[in-house]
């Protein structure tokens, strides 16, 4: 649960960049010929921590992972490491990286009109309408992740529970933070499959025992299970998911 508080110029910096995407979907949904399934769309407009990206959206076949870079004159915002790290997920899951520049002037403002998206490797312009491609493009684990934690945040909310945070990265755990309808604070693991290799939530059972920060929280086991008519999960195809609810797997110190 414990997260950095992002600062007010971030928060304000990706705004503007959300605002900015929305409108060229918009524009390109309008006069573009694709299936509603393959227009432009958010994947996650959350803020997520830890994260490797901080918006992410697709079109047709292809998911672009974007982060922010706020410049004050030859002064960046971005890190090595903030770089590194998008570029290893976009390879390790088929996404394509992207920063999204601001500058400041008198205001923060987009460096440029359109879609204002760089290449962080080589600081070219990408147009996602030119490189998106048309598919088959097998589902990577993070996609996975992410849609598996939706399924859940679908249900623990209409189950009348709050969300606090979550974390779609599959090597975090738990991946998400709610609190019940009674008040109290709950942590949850998500765990997902494409096969019928049994998900047990006796596997976590003495999970807390990890990180002492657990312990004063209940804590909640959800499998869900995701396959396809075909042989492997494919980006926008027809999926079936099979999720059963959460199970308890920790009481609680309180």
């Amino acid at each position: 649960m414990d997260r950095q508080e992002p600062s007010n110029l971030f928060l304000e910096a990706r705004q503007i960049a959300g605002v900015q995407l929305q409108e060229q979907f918009s524009l390109v949904n309008q006069l573009a010929q694709v299936a509603p399934q393959d227009a432009f769309r958010w994947i996650k407009a959350e803020l997520t921590y830890p994260a490797f990206e901080h918006l992410t959206f697709a079109y047709k076949k292809s998911i672009f992972a974007v982060i922010i870079e706020v410049r004050n004159g030859n002064e960046s915002s971005l890190t090595d490491q903030q770089v590194d790290r998008l570029q290893a997920a976009c390879l390790a899951n088929n996404l394509i990286a992207c920063v999204f520049v601001i500058e400041i002037d008198d205001a923060l403002a987009p460096a440029n009109s359109g879609w204002n998206l760089i290449d962080p490797q080589t600081r070219e312009f990408i147009n996602p309408v030119a490189v998106a491609e048309d598919g088959p493009v097998e589902m990577s684990a993070w996609e996975m992740s992410n849609f598996s934690i939706q399924v859940v945040r679908d249900y623990l909310e209409k189950q009348g529970n709050e969300v606090m945070s979550f974390c779609d990265l599959p090597e975090v755990n738990p991946q998400v933070w709610f609190q019940n309808s009674d008040g109290q604070v709950c942590w949850l693991i998500v765990q997902n499959a494409t096969t019928d290799t049994p998900l047990f939530a006796s596997d976590w059972l003495t999970f807390e025992e990890s990180n002492p920060s657990l312990k004063p929280y209940r804590g909640y086991y959800a499998a869900v299970r995701i396959k396809s008519m075909q042989q492997v999960l494919y980006r926008g195809a027809g999926m079936m998911v099979d999720f059963k609810g959460i199970e308890k797997i920790y009481d609680g110190e309180d």
